[in-house]
């Protein structure tokens, strides 16, 4: 067997695949889900996938500092010196094997005990021998789950700031942004040269705010703190809309000064608050008794946190014991981050709460008494689906294990006891209508079904998602479902017949009425207009162009999302080729499966007339055969301020033909900040690296 085709190779294949995809996704602020199954991959678990493929394959490309990028974006960059790089870290679902990982750093950079008085851990043993360590030598302070962020001064004050990227070098510019960050002076208290790394964050109060301002508008609501950060500095267009983000900066350490005034770690952190008036981590001596102590005190801080940054006090000897790798690039030998352990509770089920979806899927909710996980109070978590339930014998009563997963969403992972059989609804929660178990691929994809085309709770989840997919925002689940019940809405084709005043009478104020409705009939930025009345009536005299992938994953159809959409359009070109196509036809095109081929076939054909309705306001834009474009392979990588899919629909439309990956076929990368690992490749298959003025230079043409 060829060695590329071993099993072993597979699964570093699959590996590097899959940490590549999640680095992509906690860089861009995303929720880190797999890409398969869109379930939600813990710190923890993604912890376990790093181990894997180091035990695998030490020498992977993913275990080296990327040298600086050669990309130009549209987006500013700057360039970090010192990089801004990353620390080891010691976690391990295994309490035991995290703490071996700590005692071998901890031996590894602890002094000759004839230099430094030692103290022994009670209890632990390293190596068959007693774990001692340097009396005072190292010190400890929370490592903050934010983005990264180092903040240039030039006598005083704020030149530049820069996010931190995948290679450490390369930031994005958010100089601008920063001025309305909480926490970032921009005069220092001393006039003195230097750089300042932190930690951009949404302080746990703010971010609660942040939330209920975000539903009184009608917006989704953001997954968690980090992930609203992320997005929130990224306000490249208004930098003045980060002051509405809530943002808080916290600093861990300054470089550059020119004769530093400490020697150590913890007088760093003293300087920084008082001679330069940063806010400054807490910085304290390191015993083992502390990663309990600090650990425990999680629920009393106003921020997130993951972990603990261990290290040594004395700045002189942290620089001596150099860094991994490269010798500029690499991460420092000087210190380790222990993460902590993810939470879990064991609360017993009081209630089971039951939704339905826009697939007639009808989902559970255990309901119990709060709990505190990761800071905050949990009384709900999903139980999947009915299959997972049958499993695990899980109803009213069970005891059950729940942890929340990447501090994010809390999951149950187990029972402890209380198994019993669970009773699933006989009718819809919603409708009333009679319920179906259907079994799926296996006995875990076993799903509760409400069958009705007519309940509510489908329309107003189909309704949401064929607004989010054609890329209206501002009309929130509470604002359709205010307008389904004001029998306004019941199909996408009533949106764009709605007037200002038909969305006042379902409870929303003029202006919010005069918003949504320019937002569906895709207005640019209609929060700056005073006047939105001739907008919205000259807007409705045109129909809105939606590109025929978007309009078909819009619609909702079972197993057809994305992918689907576009592989439909390139093989039949046109909306009629698609809706005219047999079972056997739609089976003929790449990735569509006879089950994917019957739902669009049977869904195309019970909602005609739906669909002709709609076909009065939108025309599908056709991906064009004699484009400047045409049969040329894109891939885009990095964010890019107008969103990516503004620039895939644009290469579409002139023949283009966009992927998700790049290789050998691939003809172009398309480049935006933070593009990493599909940036290196590129470069390696030799493949042109553009940013989005030479495409635009391109499309122009």
């Amino acid at each position: 067997m060829p060695e590329s085709t071993t099993p072993k190779a597979t699964r570093i294949k699959n590996l590097t695949r899959l940490i590549t995809h999640l680095d992509t996704l906690y860089e861009r602020g995303d929720e880190c889900t797999h890409p398969n199954t869109g379930v939600s991959i813990s710190d923890g678990e993604y912890d376990g996938l790093r181990r894997e493929l180091k035990q695998l394959a030490p020498e992977s490309d993913l275990f080296k500092t990327a040298t600086a990028s050669r990309i130009d974006s549209a987006v500013k960059k700057v360039v970090h010196d010192p990089p801004l790089t990353s620390i080891e870290k010691a976690s391990h679902e295994d309490r035991a094997v995290q703490e071996e990982q700590l005692f071998k750093w901890l031996t590894g950079a602890a002094p000759e005990a004839s230099d430094h008085p030692t103290v022994t851990i009670p209890g632990k043993v390293y190596k068959d021998q007693p774990v001692t360590i340097a009396r005072d030598y190292f010190y400890a302070s929370y490592k903050l789950d934010g983005v990264a962020l180092a903040l240039y001064y030039i006598e005083g004050q704020l030149s530049q700031a820069g996010l931190r990227p995948r290679d450490g070098i390369n930031g994005e510019d958010v100089t601008q942004q920063c001025q309305f960050v909480n926490g970032i002076p921009q005069t220092l208290k001393s006039p003195v040269t230097c750089s300042v790394r932190g930690e951009l964050i949404c302080k746990l109060s703010d971010f609660q705010k942040v939330q209920v301002e975000l539903e009184e508008a009608g917006e989704k609501l953001r997954a968690n703190p980090r992930n609203h950060t992320a997005g929130g500095i990224r306000q490249f267009k208004n930098p003045q809309k980060t002051q509405q983000m809530r943002l808080s900066f916290i600093a861990y350490d300054i470089k550059s000064l020119a004769t530093p005034p400490y020697s150590t770690e913890i007088a760093k952190a003293q300087f920084c608050r008082d001679e330069l008036g940063i806010p400054f981590i807490g910085v304290t001596p390191f015993q083992f008794r502390e990663l309990t102590t600090l650990e425990d005190s999680i629920p009393d801080l106003d921020f997130e946190v993951d972990g603990v940054i261990i290290g040594v006090n004395n700045l002189q000897d942290q620089t001596q014991m150099g860094r991994h790798g490269d010798p500029i690039t690499g991460n420092p030998k000087g210190k380790i981050a222990w993460k902590f352990r993810e939470e879990e509770a064991t609360p017993t089920i009081k209630e089971i709460e039951w939704n339905t979806g826009r697939t007639g899927k009808v989902t559970a909710v255990a309901i119990f008494d709060p709990v505190r996980l990761a800071g905050t109070n949990v009384s709900r978590a999903t139980l999947h689906n009915a299959g997972f339930m049958e499993r695990k014998q899980i109803s009213i009563g069970s005891t059950i294990s729940v942890r929340k997963a990447g501090k994010i969403i809390p999951k149950v992972t187990g029972v402890l006891k209380g198994q019993q059989p669970p009773e699933f609804p006989s009718v819809c929660p919603d409708c009333g209508a009679p319920t179906e178990l259907r079994e799926g691929g296996s006995a875990d994809m076993l799903e509760l079904i409400c069958p009705s085309k007519s309940c509510p709770a489908q329309i107003i989840s189909a309704l949401c998602h064929f607004l989010d997919t054609i890329g209206i925002l501002g009309l929130g689940e509470s604002r359709v479902t205010s307008l389904v019940e004001g029998n306004q809405v019941a199909i996408p084709a009533d949106f764009f017949e709605l007037d200002i005043e038909d969305a006042e009478s379902c409870g929303l104020t003029y202006r919010q009425s005069a918003l949504a409705i320019a937002a569906i009939h895709m207005i640019p930025a209609p929060d700056k207009h005073t006047e939105l009345e001739p907008l919205i009536a000259q807007a409705k005299r045109s129909k809105k162009l939606i590109p025929l992938w978007q309009l078909v994953a819009a619609f909702g159809i079972d197993a057809a999302g994305k992918s689907a959409g576009k592989a439909l359009a390139t093989h039949f070109g046109t909306f009629d080729k698609i809706r005219q196509a047999t079972v056997e036809q739609l089976q003929e095109v790449n990735d569509i499966g006879e089950k994917t081929a019957i739902s669009i076939h049977d869904y195309l054909n019970a909602h005609r007339q739906e669909i002709d309705r709609l076909l009065e306001f939108v025309e599908p834009e056709i991906p064009q055969n004699s484009g400047v474009l045409t049969g040329k392979r894109f891939c885009f990588s990095g964010a890019f301020p107008e969103g990516k899919r503004h620039w895939e629909q644009k290469v579409e439309l002139q023949g283009g033909i966009c992927t998700g990956s790049v290789s050998k076929k691939t003809d172009y990368l398309i480049a935006g900040p933070g593009s990493g690992s599909k940036s290196e490749k590129a470069e390696k298959l030799q493949i042109p690296i553009l940013d989005t003025t030479a495409l635009q230079a391109m499309l122009d043409r």
